[in-house]
């Protein structure tokens, strides 16, 4: 039996798929692609798959992490992408499969690229120089708590109309961009545009490209 990685890029309207659905469609994907995926035991059986760190709902994704077992040491990971992508919708498209490197619980950071219309250069930069940045939060439990997000934001630089952001994602501390998002608005006191988000890359704590 072989750990397998499965590298994919999630787009256009499959965006809008959750990720409760998206573990549906990759099963069925699999189901279609006959790959000798291993199957968990129990009264339940069901294809093995853990995906690294789920994406939100509305979110493109470009380095998508999904792990699977494969009981065949012959079948070739070249051949599992073209089975997959055979049998794919042309917003999901595999790009590559590899024995894993790194365990998931190593991912430490997310990026991002937010897309505007239009944005005050000089309100974002005033925003991010803050040392401390103060929002609301939503609790597992479905309470509010205030947080500071300013600690969990690696990176943040404007290009234009373009917002890259590095936070913290895998853990308890995982930061979304709305919330930041959320959180500037309110410092501008303005309603909040329409803007498109990315996630580009997964990393490690030492900013490694997750493997």
């Amino acid at each position: 039996m072989r750990n397998v990685r499965i590298f994919y890029e999630k787009k256009g309207r499959m965006k809008f798929v959750s990720h409760l659905d998206m573990n549906r469609f990759m099963s069925r994907l699999i189901a279609k692609s006959k790959i000798p995926v291993w199957f968990t035991e129990g009264f339940n059986q069901h294809a093995y798959m853990n995906f690294a760190v789920p994406l939100s709902l509305g979110y493109v994704g470009l380095y998508e992490v999904v792990d699977i077992k494969i009981t065949d040491d012959g079948y070739s990971l070249e051949k599992l992408v073209d089975d997959l992508n055979a049998v794919s919708t042309p917003d999901i498209h595999f790009v590559k499969a590899s024995e894993s490197v790194m365990h998931t619980k190593e991912i430490a950071f997310a990026e991002f690229n937010l897309s505007f219309d239009c944005i005050d250069a000089k309100m974002v930069n005033d925003f991010f120089a803050q040392q401390s940045i103060i929002t609301k939060k939503k609790t597992k439990k479905g309470g509010i708590k205030d947080i500071d997000i300013a600690p969990l934001i690696k990176k943040a630089e404007l290009n234009g109309n373009e917002l890259t952001l590095i936070l913290t994602a895998g853990n308890e501390n995982n930061l979304n961009p709305s919330l930041v998002m959320t959180a500037f608005y309110d410092f501008c006191g303005t309603k909040p545009d329409f803007y498109d988000v990315t996630r580009t890359m997964i990393y490690d704590k030492n900013l490694n490209q997750f493997a």
